[in-house]
């Protein structure tokens, strides 16, 4: 849990809030067709549960940092590089923005890529 303090108190985050902001900001990103798992057991424990932070992984660091791991399906034709730098971006802009915490690192793996329209 990620704490921050001001003048009114202590404000707690949870990984789970950041990861609905971070798999929010990713899925707006031009380029991405969807989110994956970083294997197969856990791609089938996200179809059984209906994970909405499917291919996110946060974590806050002792120095209330946070790391994030992505895991993504590109859009084929795209470039990649491009769509990574452009997650990366968002991503960053996005948390820091909201809970006012530092990101550390954010890491995209892309996990394959898929023709438009399928």
């Amino acid at each position: 849990m990620a704490t921050k303090e001001n003048e009114h108190g202590i404000i707690e985050i949870s990984p789970t809030a950041i990861a609905s902001l971070v798999s929010h900001a990713v899925t707006q990103t031009y380029g991405v067709v969807g989110m994956a798992t970083p294997n197969l057991a856990s791609d089938i424990a996200a179809i059984l549960t209906r994970d909405p932070h499917r291919g996110v992984e946060v974590k806050i660091n002792d120095d209330n940092t946070i790391a994030i791991a992505l895991y993504v399906v590109l859009e084929y034709g795209t470039r990649i590089a491009s769509v990574a730098t452009s997650i990366i971006n968002s991503v960053r802009y996005t948390v820091e923005k909201h809970c006012g915490l530092p990101v550390q690192q954010v890491e995209v793996h892309v996990q394959g890529l898929r023709l438009d329209g399928e």
